[in-house]
Parts: structure tokens; C-alpha cells; sequence
């Protein structure tokens, strides 16, 4: 999606990589720190004795600690060590990007779509780094992006379907799980749909949406060339938009954006465990409510439009 990472031109390929994931911020590190937690409550319930009620008031103190301490830590982090570059600064990649997924690749050629090119390009302090193919169905005046953005705790990919209008409009559906940070553009409309892991019922969807907007707006698609200046024009429309949300301040040395004290703040709270996921689950609530509202109820687990099962169902009958 443009603007959610930036790129330095100096960026490699070979720095595409996944890092691993600090052993404070694995779930299985939150999990165990749970359940000695757990274990030690059972163990003072049953017992009822002072050593175990030492232990587990210990424990837990510790562990509200180390919780109020990530409040202290992420924004002094993202405000100390955070920046943006300038400029988004998407270059275009001639050779192969390794580790796309082959089956969105397989399952995009089966809707019709074609490859026009590919994108690489990273942040101002290299800690985010991404990736994407960017494919154009000119039949139905619509694009598709295979995005991978690489950062210091993992990788995250990422479906995008977008169509865009004469007037300016445009709109995004993905399968992203992020709750977005910025405000939202009027102009720039991204919808978010985590419980679905179809390639085809994600297009459905994003079809489904358009239809809601080609009364008012006219769909406009360029050639490969066309498409890939569309993206990286939006991405610095984007960049900019973020640059002068409030949230960042131009560096000392004029070279990058860093973070505000307030934006920091902000950022880190949004973005650090439970809220996180809290919001999560609002992004997920909402994609199935509006699903359902669109005629296209998502299966809950199986991760596909309940249409898809229906058809599929109907097809091993015959």
C-alpha cells in the first residue's frame, strides 16, 4: 500500500531478510510469562501458605512492571531512534524478487491479471524495508499489489486490490491486519479485510465495493508503465500526508522527518500490546460486519466467502 514504507535508493536486495523477533515480543515469551503467573495463583489457592503468597505477589508486581515499563520504553524508542525519509523514493527492480508467494501469483493470473513491474525500497534508518509486485487487470480497470514490508520483528504480507477514477478518487482492499495509525484521506479510501485469505473472494469483495462508487466516479486504468508512476506518485501524495500529520517534525539536519514527543506517544501506545490488539479485533469485526452487509458473509474460520463454499459444494455434487 503506498506510503507504508519508504525507500532509500542505496537499498539491496540482498537486504531483504527476516530478523529475528526480539524474545520479549514472541508470543510464546508472553505466554509462558502467563502461565507462571497462572501456575503461581493455582499454587497460593490450594495452599494458601506465606511462601507461596511471597512468591506470587512478587511475580505479579514484577510482571506490572515490565508491562507500565513497554508504555515507558516504546515511545522513547520511536522518538529517539524512529525517522522518515524525505521522500518516498520508490525505484523500480529489473531483476527477480525471491519469496513472493507463488500461489497469489498463480491465483492473480487466473483472474486475469498481468505482471507490470516490480518495486523495492526501504526507510531512512533501514529499519523497514519493502517489497511488491504491482499487476494491472486492464479489462476490468483495475491493480493488484503483492507487498512484503520487512522489518526488525518480521515479515508481513500483504494482498491489495485497488481502482482508481478520473476525478482523483481511488480506494484499496486488502488483507491487512493493521488498524491504521494516520487519519484517514477522503480521497484514498482503504478497506481492510484480515479474515480472508482467498485471493479470488478478496477480489470479490474489492469488486463488490466498486460498485458502490462507479455511479459517482469513472474507473480509469493506465498501461504497465502508467500504473507503476500512478504508485509511486501516490506514495509520495502519502508520504507527505504522514510528514505533516502532526505527528513528525523535519530533523535538525533537514535530512528526514523524526518523531514528535505527542506523535511518539501516540504511535507507541497504539502499537504496543494489549491495544494493538484490541484494535486488531475492531478491524476484524468490521470486515466481517460489512461483508455480511455487502451479500458476502466470510466464514469465520475457514477464512473464504460462504458463497465460494456454497459453489464449491454445488460443483462435487455435479
Amino acid at each position: 500500500m503506498p506510503g507504508d514504507s519508504s525507500t532509500d535508493p542505496r537499498t539491496e536486495l540482498t537486504s531483504f531478510r527476516p530478523m529475528t523477533l526480539r524474545w520479549s515480543r514472541k508470543p510464546s515469551t508472553r505466554l509462558e510469562i502467563f502461565f507462571i503467573w497462572l501456575f503461581l495463583a493455582v499454587v497460593y489457592a490450594i495452599t494458601k501458605s506465606e511462601t507461596a503468597k511471597h512468591f506470587f505477589e512478587f511475580y505479579s508486581a514484577a510482571c506490572l512492571v515490565g508491562y507500565l515499563l513497554v508504555f515507558v520504553l516504546g515511545p522513547y524508542r520511536l522518538y529517539t531512534k524512529h525517522s522518515l525519509a524525505l521522500r518516498a523514493d520508490y525505484r523500480i527492480f529489473e531483476g527477480h524478487i525471491p519469496d513472493f508467494p507463488q500461489y497469489r501469483v498463480a491465483d492473480l493470473t487466473r483472474l486475469g491479471f498481468t505482471l507490470a513491474g516490480q518495486l523495492v525500497g526501504g526507510s531512512a534508518n533501514r529499519n523497514v524495508e519493502g517489497r511488491l509486485a504491482i499487476f494491472v487487470h486492464a479489462e476490468n480497470q483495475d491493480s493488484a499489489q503483492l507487498v512484503q514490508v520487512v522489518s526488525g520483528l518480521r515479515t508481513i504480507p500483504l494482498m491489495v486490490f485497488k481502482s482508481r477514477f478520473e476525478d482523483g478518487f481511488a480506494f484499496e482492499t486488502s488483507d491487512s491486519h493493521t488498524a491504521p495509525l494516520f487519519e484517514p484521506d477522503s480521497n484514498f479510501v482503504v478497506f481492510r479485510f484480515p479474515p480472508l485469505h482467498s485471493t479470488s473472494d478478496l477480489y470479490r469483495i474489492h469488486r463488490k465495493l466498486k460498485e458502490q462508487f462507479v455511479g459517482s466516479h469513472r474507473p480509469v486504468i493506465a498501461d504497465n508503465d502508467g500504473e507503476i508512476a500512478e504508485f509511486i506518485a501516490q506514495a509520495e501524495i502519502v508520504r507527505q500526508r504522514h510528514a505533516n500529520s502532526g505527528h513528525y517534525k523535519l530533523a535538525p539536519e533537514g535530512d528526514r522527518y523524526i518523531y514528535t514527543l505527542a506523535g511518539a506517544i501516540r504511535h507507541a501506545f497504539l502499537m504496543t500490546w494489549p491495544i494493538k490488539f484490541f484494535r486488531y479485533l475492531k478491524v476484524r469485526t468490521n470486515a466481517m460486519k460489512m461483508a455480511d452487509e455487502l451479500g458476502l458473509p466470510i466464514h469465520p474460520k475457514l477464512g473464504c466467502l460462504m458463497e465460494s463454499l456454497r459453489q464449491g459444494h454445488s460443483t462435487r455434487e455435479q
